[in-house]
């Protein structure tokens, strides 16, 4: 049994970085090309500065649960209620990522690692549900497209989540 080792102090900072996840999923208003370009940058730093700033293992995982059954009730408008199965594949890959780069989310490039390879099973994830559960017919240069242009901004997304989420673990610090 896994035990989650989360103060009030992280479980409240958990909670605040949920509601910026949520927040980022507005930016699909602005349709689906845009939408998905700035949708990876957003929420890749919002997951890396999450990591980061609380820094305790599992804390992308246990982020990741609360996603998934969240968006499990309010179904993705790409793909129906089965695709918040995807943001659990990218959790439990981030998470092990994150556990293996020895000090928890502390390494730049293990972070960016990280958010491209949960980019990579996020996408790969919602590709095989919409395929395989839906049976969506798409050709293969468009799911191809659909998971690189996410991987590269997962991880510009990663990049700037890690800038700032070192600025704001250090401003908690020495508050």
């Amino acid at each position: 049994m896994v035990k989650f080792p989360f103060t009030t102090r992280d479980v409240t900072l958990m909670a605040a970085f949920f509601a910026l996840m949520m927040v980022t999923e507005v930016v699909w208003v602005v349709g689906p090309v845009a939408g998905n370009f700035f949708y990876g940058i957003l929420f890749g730093a919002v997951l890396i500065t999450a990591a980061i700033v609380v820094g305790k293992k599992y804390t992308i995982l246990t982020l990741g649960i609360v996603k998934t059954i969240v968006e499990l009730f309010f179904a993705p408008m790409y793909g129906g209620t089965f695709m918040a199965l995807s943001y659990l594949a990218g959790a439990i890959v981030l998470e092990a990522v994150l556990q293996l780069s020895g000090s928890y989310a502390s390494n730049k490039k293990m972070n960016i690692v990280g958010s491209v390879l949960y980019a990579f099973s996020n996408r790969l994830a919602s590709m095989l549900i919409v395929i395989f559960i839906y049976g969506m017919t798409l050709p293969a240069y468009l799911v191809v497209a659909y998971i690189v242009i996410n991987m590269v901004t997962f991880a510009i997304g990663g990049f700037m989540g890690n800038k700032i989420g070192v600025k704001v673990k250090n401003t908690l610090e020495s508050v």
